[in-house]
C-alpha cells in the first residue's frame, strides 16, 4: 500500500472494532448475536466520522531576498548560510508567508506581537527572523557582542530542545550569533556539559563553537539568544552569579511561546516574573515582547487577547499588532464540470498530469508549470473545488459531504477521497491550494442490555424497560462467558426483583450478581478443568441456586417457591424464564456453571485492549512503500534527429520508484503512567500477533506443499526462517548491534515462545487450534499397536482412542506443564508471558496433602480421605470414554506415566518437540462444533464435546465457517510481518533519552510514541501524517494541539483517530465530535491581585538584591548560612534599614495601582516576610526549634548515658541542620524558600516525592529514568506493592523511605484516620493519643472509639522500589496500584483566619470564613505492615528474613513493630473559604454538590480566576436546626500553600459572595441542558459525579440567596473556638510522684527532676480535646490554673490558646517556674 486512504482506514478501523467486540462478546445464542451485530453496525453508533477539516494554505508574501532589497530585513541574511538554497535552513528566494513577512515588518517598528496562528503554521520565523535580522543589524553595524539580546521562553524542555536543533543548523556558519539552553538540565561546567551533550546527541557530537552549552559559559560571557523556561529564569534572577545575564543586557526581545498555558496562577506568577525582568535589565523601555500561540481565540476574542498580552506582559498590545495567518486560497478562475473520473485518475497517476489531462482531452492549465502548479490551476477551474469550500467552512462529516455534493453532481465516497487528494497535492509557489485534515471517532461499549420476551431486543445504552402498560417488558444487562457464549444476566436483588446496577466499568464485582439463562439442560458443571481446584464450581445435584425470573416486571423467584406457589407478581400470561444465580470464586470471579471453564463479562471493553485493537488496525492501514515518479527526457531535450543517436528512442514517461516506508503515528494519553503502559502493552501484543501470523503462515506453505503433518522442531525450524527473513523481531535499541546470528537467535526463541503459547493456550478462543486451524498431537501416542488394543479392549474406534490419548495428554500441557527441551532456556519473564506464572509447573505421578500445588500438577488421581477421588479431567474422561470406574482409570494413568512417560525420576515435564503439528488439509484432521457450548475442537471421542462437563453432541465444521467474522482470525491472515515498534515519551523519562526517543522517531527507526502531554506543544515531527488519541483531551485547546502534531508535510492529509473511553466526558464530546474538532477556545484570564502571588514576587526581588551585596549568604545554594549561622540576622538588618535601591526596584516591579495597597515606600510589606507572623521568620524559627530541640535530646541521652540515643539525635541533628561541618549534602536555599511560601511556585507542586529505582551503586540503565509525583497522587501510584511501568520495565514499591536519623518510632510523620459511623463524615488526626483515647467527630461531636482510627504514615521522603525487582521486563497486565480517597477537609488548629462573618439573607442565616494554610487531606485506601527498621512494606506479613533498600538482610528479623498496619495519607495547605447555609435542604448532599460547582463556576467567571486552580469538596457540621448534620461547602485553591483566590469571597458585607451567588445563578439559569453538561456543572475532573450534577437543584437552592446580606453577631462560643477536654487520666490517681510518672513514660530526667520542687500532681496526663483542638497533643494539664506543658512548642499555636487565657510551656520549663503557676516550692 502507497497511500493513505482515510475511508478505506475508516471502515476497516470499524469493521475490525466490530470484529472484536463480536468475538470478544460471541453470544452462543444465535438470535442475540445477530441482533448485536446489528446494533453495532447502525450508523453513528460505534464510530463517527471521519470527519474532514480544510484549511487553506496560508497567504505568501515576499521572500527575504525580496525584503532585504526594500529594506526591511539585513542584508546579512544572504551570506547566514553560504550554502545552496535548497539546503538553507532558512529559505531566502522562498516566499514567507504574510504573517511571517508582517511580524517582521512590524517587530522593525518596535510594535509588541500576539502571534496566534495555526498549528504548523511557521510561528517560530514569526519571531526568530526578527530576532536574527536584529542581531545582523547589529553585527553590520559593528556593535554585536556578547550579552543577551533576546530571551525565548518555553513552557516545556521538548520545546526548548526541537528549538535547539533548529538553532544549530541555522547559525551553523555564523559564529558570531552565540546562542545557549539554559534550564534544570544544564551542567555547571562543561567538561560534564559536553559528556551530556554526547550523551544526548551522540557520542561524536560536537558543539558549535557558538554555542553555549554549560552555565560557567552563559554567566562569564551571556549568549545573544538565551533560551530558558520560566522557573528556570525566577531561579537566574535570584542567583547572584547570573546576575551578568541581566545587567549586562541589552535585551530587545521577549519571546513566550504557547502563550495560552499562562493562565490562572502559573498566568500571575509569570506576569509578576516579566515585571521583575524589565525593571532588572538596563533600559527596559527598548525590550518588545512577542506572544505565540495556536489556540488563544478567534477575531471575535481581540480584545480579550490584548487584555491578557497587557495582563501577562506589563506593557500595552494593541489590536492591529494581532497577527493572524491569511487563507491563501485564490479567486476562482472559471467553473468548469469535469468528470469525476478525471480526478480519480489524477490521484491514482503513476504517469505525468499532463498525460492524464491528455487521455481526458483537457488543456493544459499551466503548461510550463510542473506537476503541482497544473493542478492548481486545474482546480481552480472546477466547479467542484469551489462546492467543496462552500461545504467545508467547518468541520463536516464526509458522509454528509457526499451528500450535499451529490445535489450537484453524482459522486461516491471514494471519489470524494480522490478529489480531495487531488487538492492536496496542488501547490503553486510553494503555498498548497488546501490542507486537509481528517477526524474519526471510535467509542467504549457501556454494556448490552436485552428483553427476554419475544420478539427479543437488544440496546448498546442503559434503559430500564421498553414499551408501556400490557406490553411493557424490563431490560436486563447482559454478560457473556468468555468461553461458552452463555448469556446471565446481571443485576442486584431489590425487595425480590432483579434490577440493573448502575455502574461504568466491572470494578467492585460484589455490587452486582449473575443469573445464567437456563436453556433447559443441566447447567451445574460438573468438575473444574483445572485439577484439585474446587474454586467457584456448583453443585449439580443442588437446586438452591435456580430460579424463575419474569421478563416483564423482573420479579425474581426461587425455583422451589415458584414450584409450589405459582408466580409472585402480577403480570398476566408472563412466561416466567430459568435463570441460575452464579456463584463467585474466591477471588469474585463470576464463574459461569454452564462450562464452569469460562467467567461472565459485561459488556465493558477496557481501554488497553480496545486501544490495542485500533491501534494496530490503524498501523496496518498506514503505508509501507511510496511510490516516486520519475521525470525522464523531456521532449525538447531530445538529440535532433538528423544525429546518429536519434535511431534511438526516447522515452518521456516518467517512470516510477519504489522506496520503503515506515508506518507511523503519534499516540496520546493523558496520564503518563497510562502512556507508559501502552507502550509496553501495545507493542507485545502485536509481536503475539507476529508470532500467530507466523504460525498461520506456515501451515499455508505447508497447505501449498501437501505437507499437512511436521514435528514440532521442523515447524518452529519454518517459522524462525520465516521470522528472519522478514527481521520481524528486529527492534531498534539505543545500544543495539544485530548482525546475522543476532537476528537468528531472537527468531528461534520468538518460533519457540510462539509455538509453546499456542500449545498452552489452545484452549481459548484467541488460538488457531479454537479456530480449527491446526492441532497438536503427542507422539508417543500413535503406536499402533497400542492404539489397537485399546480399542479392542474397549470396543473404541481406534480414531476415538488416539484423540482421547491426544486429550489427556493437552490436559496437562494446558496446566504448563511442557518445555521446550535443551532448544532454548525459557526466563521467567517468558513463562509469565506463556503459562501467566513464573514457576516451572511439573508432572508428579499423584499428589498428596503434602504435595507443593504452586508448581507439581499430579497426573494420576488423588484419593480423599473418605475414599472418593478428588475432581479430575483425565479421570471422568477415561470414565466417559471407556465406560470404566474411577479407581480404573486411576490404574490406566499410573500405567501410562510408568509405559509411556517413563519418567527418570518423581517429576516429569513434557518435552514439546515430542508433538507433532496437522494442520487443516490433512485427511485424518477434522474440526468439530459443540452443538450445545460452541466450543471448537480437533478430537472427537465419540461424537461428545472435548469439555467434560458440557457432554453435548459434535458436529462436523468448516473452519472457513469458523473464522467468518473472526477479529483474531482476520488479524493472523495479514502477511504483514515486520515489527510495531513503540517508545514512551514521558516526564518518567531523562530528558536524554526523551530526545533520543525524539530523534529515533523522525529518524524513522521506530513505529510510534506513547506520549503523555510532553509532545502536546509545538514538536515538529516532520512528515507525521497520523495522530491517535486514546481519550477525549481534557479541552478543544488540547485536542487542537495534539491533532496539529500531524499533517505538516506538503502534498499530505492528517489523520486523527479518537477513542472515547467509557466516561462522561469523552462520551459527552463523542455525542457531537464538532464541539472537541473546532469547539470554543477561551483566551487565558488571571487578574493581578492576588496578595500571595505578589508578595512572593516581592519578597523575591529582595532576596535577589540582598543576595548580590551578601553572596556569602546565598553560598551556592545552600541554606546552611541563612538557617545555622548569621544569614537571616543579615537579612532582617538589610530589610530594617530600608535600603532606597531596593524600594526603586519594586516601585519600578510593581503596578503603579498597587503600591500603596503593598506599602512598598514605607516597607509595610516586610512584615509578611522577617515579621513575627511572616513566613520566613516562622519557617526560619521552626527549623531552628527543630534543631534546638534535637541538640536538647542528644545533651540530655549523653548525661544518662543513653549514647545509642545520643548518635541517633545526633544523626538526626547533622541531617535537619547540614551545617558546614556536618559532613551532609547542602540543603537547597531556593528550595527552602520555595516550599516555605517565600519565592514563587508557578502552579508547581512542592511537595513532589520520588519512587527510587536504585540505591548506592545499584545503577544501571534505569539511571534514564525520572519517577517522581506529587504527594497526593504518590500515595497511590506508589503505594508499597504498586507497579509503575516506565521504559518498558515494571518496577515495584516495596520501600516506604524513612526519614533520617529517626529512631524506629519515629521515622514517619504518623496519624490516624476514620470515617465517623454516624454521619459519614472523614476525619483525620495527628494526636497520639487517639488510638488510645478516641476523638470526637469534627463534624456531628459523637465519640469514635480509638479502635476505629487506621494508623497512618505520611511518606514525605518517597518509595524505594524492591531491590529484587528492578531490571524486570512490563507485563501485559495491568499494573496493580493502591487507589486514594478525595481530597477532603480536616482543618488546621494552626491555620490563620482572615475573615468571619455570619449574615441574615431573608431570616436564613449564612456563614462566611475564610483561613490562610488550612488543611486537607487525602488518603489511601490499603494498608500495609512496615518494618520500623528499613521501611519495608506489604499488605501482606513483613517476612521475618527480608532485605532493606540496600539490598542486605535487615536486622529486625524478629518483626518487631510489623504487626501494626497502616495507610498512607498526605495533608496539604492551602487557603480555604468555608460557606454554611443554615437551612434543611444543606442536608442533602446530591443538592449541596450542585451547588458547590456552581459557586465556584461563579467564582471563576465572575472574578476571573482560572477554573483549574479552584476546587472544592463538602464537609459536614453539626447544625441544632437539623439532626443530621448538613453540608457545608468548603472552596480551596489547587495551588499547594494557597494563592488567595477563594479567600476573595468572603468579605465584611458579604457584597462579593453575593455577587458570586448571582454569577452561579446565570450560569445554571442560561443553560437548556438537563440535568448538567460541560457548558454548566460539568468538567472533566468531576467526571465522577456528572450524573449527580443537577443544575436545576443548584439554581432553586441559590435563588433563596440573592437578597439583603444583613450582618448578625456571633455568640461567644460561635467567635472563636475553645478548648474542650475530652478525656485524659489524673496523675495523682495512678502515681505518686514524678519519678514513677517520668519511669512509666520514659519522659526524661528533667521530669523526674519536678519531684524536688513538689510539683503539684493534681494534673492529666496526655490529655484530648474535641473540635478544632483534636489534634493537640500535650504531656500534662492544670484545669484549674489552666497551665498547659508540650514535649515542646514546634507546630503549637501558643498564641490562640494564650488568648484564651492558657499558659504554654514545654517540658524544659524551669522548675521553679512551674512552681508558681501550679503549685509546688
Amino acid at each position: 500500500m502507497d497511500t493513505f486512504d482515510p475511508i478505506a482506514a475508516s471502515k476497516s478501523i470499524r469493521t475490525s472494532f466490530i470484529d472484536y467486540i463480536t468475538t470478544r462478546f460471541a453470544l452462543a445464542d444465535p438470535k442475540y448475536a445477530a441482533k448485536l451485530r446489528d446494533e453495532l453496525h447502525k450508523p453513528n453508533y460505534i464510530t463517527k466520522g471521519p470527519y474532514l477539516e480544510l484549511s487553506g494554505s496560508y497567504l505568501t508574501g515576499q521572500s527575504l531576498k525580496e525584503l532585504i532589497q526594500s529594506g526591511d530585513a539585513n542584508p546579512l541574511f544572504a551570506s547566514l548560510e553560504p550554502i545552496p538554497e535548497k539546503e538553507r535552513e532558512l529559505k531566502i528566494e522562498r516566499p514567507l508567508y504574510l504573517h511571517q513577512e508582517l511580524a517582521l515588518k512590524k517587530a522593525s517598528q518596535g510594535k509588541n506581537l500576539v502571534v496566534t496562528t495555526g498549528t504548523g503554521s511557521g510561528k517560530t520565523e514569526c519571531f526568530l527572523i526578527p530576532i536574527i535580522n536584529q542581531l545582523l543589524r547589529e553585527k553590520e553595524a559593528g556593535q554585536l557582542d556578547s550579552g543577551v539580546r533576546a530571551i525565548i521562553i518555553y513552557p516545556m524542555n521538548a520545546l526548548a530542545n526541537d528549538q535547539m536543533k533548529r538553532m544549530r543548523d541555522l547559525l551553523r556558519y555564523c559564529k558570531d550569533i552565540t546562542f545557549g539552553l539554559y534550564n534544570g538540565n544544564t551542567e555547571y561546567d562543561r567538561s560534564s556539559a559536553l559528556r551530556e551533550y554526547r550523551n544526548t546527541n551522540g557520542a561524536d557530537a560536537t558543539p558549535l563553537s557558538n554555542e553555549l552549552i554549560c552555565r560557567d559559559e552563559m554567566q562569564s560571557t551571556p549568549p545573544n539568544i538565551l533560551i530558558t523556561n520560566y522557573s528556570m529564569l525566577e531561579y537566574m534572577m535570584l542567583r547572584p552569579k547570573d546576575d551578568k545575564v541581566f545587567s549586562g543586557a541589552k535585551l530587545k526581545y521577549i519571546v513566550l511561546d504557547e502563550a495560552h498555558i499562562y493562565k490562572g496562577t502559573t498566568g500571575m506568577e509569570t506576569a509578576m516574573l516579566m515585571r521583575r525582568l524589565r525593571a532588572r535589565i538596563p533600559s527596559p523601555h527598548n525590550v518588545q515582547y512577542i506572544l505565540t500561540s495556536a489556540t488563544l481565540g478567534g477575531k471575535d476574542a481581540d480584545g480579550d487577547i490584548v487584555a491578557f498580552a497587557h495582563s501577562l506582559c506589563g506593557v500595552d498590545f494593541l489590536t492591529d499588532d494581532i497577527i493572524r495567518s491569511k487563507d491563501a486560497t485564490p479567486k476562482m478562475i472559471e467553473e468548469n464540470d469535469y468528470s469525476i473520473e478525471l480526478f480519480a485518475a489524477l490521484a491514482n497517476r503513476r504517469t505525468s498530469v499532463s498525460d492524464v489531462l491528455n487521455r481526458f482531452s483537457i488543456p493544459d492549465p499551466a503548461p510550463e508549470g510542473s506537476d503541482e502548479e497544473k493542478l492548481y490551476e486545474l482546480l481552480l477551474r472546477t466547479k467542484l473545488f469551489r462546492l467543496l469550500s462552500d461545504c467545508t467552512r467547518r468541520p463536516i462529516s464526509i458522509a454528509e459531504l457526499r451528500n450535499r455534493l451529490s445535489n450537484y453532481v453524482p459522486i461516491t465516497e471514494n471519489q470524494l477521497i480522490d478529489f480531495i487528494s487531488v487538492c492536496t497535492m496542488a501547490e503553486k509557489g510553494k503555498s498548497s491550494l488546501i490542507k486537509a485534515r481528517y477526524h474519526f471517532f471510535v467509542r467504549a461499549l457501556e454494556g448490552a442490555y436485552i428483553t427476554l420476551n419475544q420478539p427479543i431486543q437488544i440496546f448498546l445504552n442503559r434503559q430500564t424497560s421498553v414499551g408501556d402498560g400490557t406490553s411493557a417488558q424490563e431490560v436486563f444487562e447482559i454478560a457473556v462467558c468468555s468461553d461458552c457464549g452463555r448469556v446471565a444476566i446481571v443485576g442486584k436483588e431489590i425487595d425480590g426483583y432483579l434490577k440493573q446496577v448502575a455502574r461504568k466499568s466491572e470494578a467492585n464485582p460484589e455490587d452486582c450478581e449473575y443469573y445464567l439463562i437456563s436453556d433447559g439442560s443441566s447447567d451445574s458443571g460438573l468438575f473444574d478443568e483445572d485439577e484439585d481446584e474446587d474454586d467457584g464450581d456448583q453443585d449439580p445435584s443442588s437446586e438452591e441456586n435456580d430460579y424463575k425470573l419474569c421478563p416483564r416486571c423482573g420479579c425474581l423467584i426461587p425455583k422451589a417457591d415458584f414450584d409450589h406457589f405459582g408466580p409472585a407478581c402480577s403480570c398476566e400470561d408472563a412466561e416466567y424464564v430459568s435463570v441460575v444465580k452464579v456463584n463467585r470464586t474466591k477471588k469474585g470471579h463470576a464463574k459461569c456453571p454452564a462450562c464452569n471453564i469460562g467467567e461472565f463479562h459485561a459488556f465493558y471493553l477496557g481501554n488497553e485492549a480496545a486501544t490495542s485493537v485500533l491501534g494496530t488496525e490503524l498501523f496496518e492501514q498506514l503505508p509501507d512503500k511510496k511510490v516516486n515518479l520519475i521525470a525522464t527526457m523531456a521532449a525538447n531535450e531530445a538529440v535532433d534527429d538528423s544525429s546518429p543517436f536519434s535511431v534511438f528512442e526516447v522515452d518521456s514517461e516518467p517512470k516510477t520508484v519504489t522506496e520503503a516506508r515506515t508506518r507511523q503515528f503519534l499516540c496520546f494519553s493523558d496520564s503518563r503512567s497510562e502512556a507508559a503502559f501502552f507502550a509496553n502493552y501495545m507493542e507485545k501484543s502485536y509481536e503475539e500477533f507476529l508470532r500467530r501470523r507466523g504460525i498461520w503462515q506456515v501451515t499455508k506453505q505447508m497447505q501449498e506443499e501437501g505437507k499437512t503433518y511436521l514435528s514440532v522442531a521442523a515447524f518452529v525450524d519454518r517459522l524462525t526462517r520465516l521470522f528472519d527473513a522478514n527481521e520481524t523481531f528486529k527492534l531498534w535499541e539505543p545500544d543495539e548491534r544485530y548482525d546475522t546470528d543476532t537476528i537468528h537467535e531472537k527468531s528461534k526463541r520468538n518460533a519457540w515462545i510462539a509455538i509453546l503459547n499456542e500449545m498452552f493456550n489452545a484452549r481459548r478462543g484467541t488460538s488457531l487450534p479454537s479456530m480449527g486451524i491446526l492441532a497438536f498431537e503427542y507422539k508417543m501416542n500413535n503406536n499402533e499397536r497400542f492404539l489397537s488394543r485399546l480399542s479392542e479392549q474397549y470396543q473404541l474406534p481406534t480414531s476415538d482412542v488416539k484423540d482421547l490419548l491426544n486429550q489427556i495428554v493437552m490436559d496437562a500441557v494446558y496446566q504448563g506443564a511442557i518445555s521446550p527441551g535443551n532448544s532454548i532456556t525459557l526466563t521467567p519473564a517468558d513463562r509469565e508471558y506463556i503459562f501467566f506464572s513464573s514457576a516451572e509447573k511439573v508432572l508428579i505421578k499423584s499428589k498428596s496433602s503434602g504435595t507443593k500445588s504452586n508448581y507439581a500438577l499430579g497426573w494420576a488421581g488423588r484419593m480423599r480421605d473418605n475414599g472418593n477421588y478428588y475432581p479430575s479431567t483425565r479421570i471422568k474422561r477415561l470414565v466417559n470414554a471407556f465406560g470404566i470406574s474411577e479407581s480404573e482409570a486411576d490404574k490406566f494413568l499410573q500405567d501410562y506415566w510408568k509405559g509411556v512417560f517413563r519418567p527418570t525420576g518423581d517429576e516429569y515435564v513434557l518435552d514439546a518437540r515430542d508433538f507433532y503439528v496437522r494442520v487443516y488439509g490433512d485427511p485424518e484432521f477434522h474440526a468439530f462444533r459443540c452443538k450445545k457450548c460452541g466450543r471448537i475442537t480437533t478430537s472427537n471421542v465419540r461424537g461428545l464435546c472435548s469439555l467434560v462437563k458440557c457432554g453435548g453432541a459434535l458436529e462436523e465444521v468448516s473452519p472457513d465457517k469458523i473464522i467468518e467474522g473472526n477479529h483474531y482470525a482476520n488479524l493472523y491472515q495479514s502477511t504483514q510481518m515486520k515489527p510495531l515498534q513503540i517508545k514512551e515519551h514521558t516526564a518518567q523519562l531523562a530528558k536524554n533519552h526523551q530526545t533520543l526517543y525524539q530523534q529515533a522517531f523522525v529518524d524513522h527507526k521506530i513505529n510510534a510514541l506513547s506520549c503523555s502531554t510532553t509532545f502536546e506543544m509545538g514538536v515538529d515531527v516532520g512528515t507525521l501524517e497520523t495522530v491517535y488519541m486514546r481519550n477525549v483531551p481534557p479541552s478543544p485547546a488540547n485536542y487542537v494541539q495534539r491533532a496539529g502534531r500531524a499533517g505538516r508535510a506538503p502534498h499530505s492529509a492528517a489523520f486523527v483517530l479518537t477513542y472515547a473511553k467509557l466516561s462522561s466526558h469523552d462520551l459527552t464530546f463523542y455525542r457531537d465530535p464538532s464541539t472537541i474538532i473546532s469547539g470554543q477556545i477561551k483566551v487565558p484570564i488571571f487578574v493581578l491581585e492576588n496578595e500571595k502571588v505578589i508578595n512572593r514576587h516581592i519578597y523575591a526581588v529582595a532576596l535577589s538584591m540582598f543576595f548580590a551585596i551578601h553572596d556569602e549568604v546565598y553560598a551556592g545554594d545552600n541554606a546552611s548560612v541563612l538557617l545555622n549561622e548569621n544569614g537571616y540576622e543579615l537579612l532582617c538588618d538589610y530589610l530594617n534599614s530600608h535600603p532606597k535601591n531596593l524600594k526603586d526596584m519594586l516601585l519600578k516591579t510593581l503596578p503603579k495601582e498597587l503600591h500603596n495597597r503593598f506599602q512598598i515606600a514605607s516597607f509595610g510589606w516586610t512584615e509578611g516576610i522577617i515579621g513575627e507572623d511572616g513566613v520566613l521568620s516562622k519557617a526560619v524559627t521552626e527549623f531552628r526549634e527543630e534543631v534546638s530541640a534535637l541538640e536538647k535530646e542528644r545533651d540530655h541521652c549523653k548525661r544518662v548515658n543513653d549514647f545509642e540515643g545520643a548518635d541517633q539525635a545526633n544523626r538526626a541533628l547533622k541531617q535537619l541542620r547540614c551545617g558546614k561541618d556536618d559532613g551532609q549534602r547542602k540543603k537547597s536555599l531556593i528550595d527552602f524558600l520555595a516550599r516555605n511560601n517565600v519565592l514563587p511556585k508557578y502552579g508547581f507542586p512542592v511537595d513532589t516525592v520520588e519512587l527510587q529505582i536504585h540505591v548506592g551503586s545499584k545503577k544501571s540503565r534505569t539511571d534514564a529514568l525520572q519517577l517522581a509525583r506529587d504527594l497526593q497522587m504518590a500515595i497511590a501510584e506508589y503505594a508499597p506493592g504498586s507497579e509503575v511501568i516506565a521504559d518498558g520495565k515494571v518496577f515495584t514499591s516495596r520501600y516506604i523511605r524513612k526519614e533520617p536519623g529517626k529512631g524506629k518510632g519515629d521515622a514517619w510523620e504518623k496519624g490516624f484516620f476514620c470515617t465517623c459511623d454516624k454521619c459519614g463524615e472523614p476525619n483525620f488526626s495527628t494526636n497520639p493519643l487517639t488510638r488510645k483515647n478516641g476523638a470526637t467527630c469534627v463534624s456531628c461531636q459523637s465519640k469514635i472509639p480509638g479502635i476505629r482510627w487506621a494508623r497512618t504514615i505520611e511518606p514525605r521522603r518517597g518509595f524505594w522500589a524492591d531491590v529484587d525487582k528492578l531490571d524486570e521486563e512490563a507485563p501485559l497486565r495491568k499494573p496493580e496500584r493502591d487507589y486514594k480517597t478525595d481530597d477532603y477537609y480536616v482543618g488546621d488548629l494552626h491555620s490563620r483566619r482572615i475573615q468571619k462573618h455570619r449574615f441574615a439573607v431573608d431570616g436564613i442565616e449564612i456563614e462566611l470564613e475564610s483561613t490562610a494554610n488550612d488543611s486537607l487531606a487525602v488518603v489511601g485506601q490499603n494498608e500495609y505492615h512496615v518494618c520500623p527498621a528499613c521501611g519495608y512494606a506489604s499488605e501482606d506479613v513483613v517476612p521475618m528474613k527480608h532485605k532493606n533498600p540496600r539490598g542486605y538482610f535487615c536486622p529486625n528479623t524478629e518483626g518487631t513493630g510489623t504487626q501494626f498496619t497502616y495507610r498512607l495519607s498526605h495533608t496539604f495547605k492551602t487557603d480555604v473559604a468555608k460557606i454554611t447555609f443554615f437551612t434543611p435542604e444543606a442536608q442533602e448532599k446530591n443538592v449541596m454538590l450542585s451547588v458547590l460547582y456552581a459557586l465556584l463556576e461563579g467564582l471563576s467567571r465572575g472574578m476571573g480566576i482560572e477554573r483549574s486552580d479552584i476546587k472544592g469538596t463538602l464537609h459536614r457540621v453539626s447544625w441544632s436546626g437539623c439532626e443530621r448534620p448538613i453540608f457545608s461547602l468548603v472552596l480551596y485553591d489547587a495551588v499547594a500553600g494557597g494563592a488567595g483566590h477563594v479567600r476573595r469571597v468572603v468579605t465584611e458585607d458579604g457584597a462579593a459572595f453575593k455577587a458570586v451567588v448571582t454569577e452561579a445563578l446565570h450560569v445554571v439559569e442560561n443553560c437548556n441542558c438537563d440535568p448538567s453538561c460541560y457548558q454548566c456543572l460539568r468538567n472533566y475532573y468531576n467526571q465522577k459525579i456528572h450524573d449527580i450534577l443537577d443544575r436545576h437543584l443548584a439554581a432553586n437552592f441559590l435563588k433563596a440567596w440573592q437578597g439583603d446580606y444583613l450582618p448578625v453577631e456571633a455568640s461567644d462560643d460561635e467567635d472563636e473556638d475553645s478548648l474542650e477536654l475530652v478525656s485524659g487520666d489524673k496523675i495523682s490517681t495512678d502515681y505518686k510522684s514524678w519519678a514513677e510518672v517520668s519511669e512509666a513514660y520514659d519522659l526524661g530526667e528533667q521530669i523526674a527532676q519536678w519531684d524536688v520542687h513538689s510539683i503539684s500532681l493534681d494534673c492529666f496526663l496526655f490529655p484530648s480535646f474535641s473540635g478544632a483542638f483534636s489534634d493537640l497533643s500535650p504531656w500534662f494539664l492544670w484545669e484549674n490554673e489552666k497551665v498547659l506543658v508540650f514535649e515542646d512548642l514546634n507546630g503549637v499555636n501558643s498564641e490562640l490558646l494564650t488568648d484564651q487565657g492558657w499558659k504554654v510551656l514545654d517540658a524544659s520549663v524551669a522548675p521553679e517556674d512551674l512552681a508558681k503557676l501550679v503549685g509546688g516550692t
